[in-house]
């Protein structure tokens, strides 16, 4: 299994990049939002999933462990395969997604090609709750437990932050959720 590959971007051609690792060049496949980020001749370091289908091995590269962890999550729930998950991903940040997934929000998910209702539903289901994001909580999740610290149900908080801009300060989502 190929966990890393650091080397030098030889070949980029959305989406995939060819990168050049002691004379072996590796074609990764990865989100669409990594070639803003990834220059030719660029050296970089990328972590790697590696899934073997019948006589084919695809390696597909994320810059962040974040973003290997939730491909591999999105992965893990049946009739997601690995090209939904790169959309996903090409799209929104893991921290997006996790929220998304959180709240519930089904049409944000529905707004990625190929990913439907039916899909976006059995996403939520079979994720929501199981999905740790690491580091440190965002102001959506401080404001959701101060919401509810203030009385409101769990459902009742995330209903009325769902409809709120990601952009907010803790402060102002807190407000504006109390107003609804």
């Amino acid at each position: 299994m190929i966990g890393r590959l650091k080397g030098r971007v030889i070949e980029k051609s959305p989406p995939f990049f060819t990168l050049d690792v002691s004379g072996v060049g590796f074609v990764v496949q990865c989100p669409f939002s990594i070639f803003d980020k990834v220059n030719v001749n660029e050296e970089i370091s990328i972590y790697t999933k590696c899934l073997f289908k019948e006589e084919e091995a695809f390696i597909y590269g994320f810059l962040s462990r974040d973003q290997l962890e939730m491909f591999n999550t999105l992965t893990s729930v049946p009739g997601l395969g690995p090209k939904s998950a790169l959309n996903l991903l090409s799209r929104f940040s893991p921290e997006e997604i996790s929220q998304a997934i959180e709240t519930e929000a089904v049409e944000m998910l529905c707004s990625v090609p190929k990913i439907g209702k039916k899909l976006a539903s059995k996403i939520i289901l079979e994720l929501k709750g199981k999905i740790i994001t690491a580091g440190k909580p965002t102001a959506f999740d401080q404001a959701l437990n101060a919401l509810c610290s203030l009385g409101l149900t769990r459902a009742e908080a995330i209903q009325r932050l769902q409809g709120l801009p990601n952009n907010l300060s803790l402060e102002e989502l807190i407000k504006r959720a109390l107003r609804t």
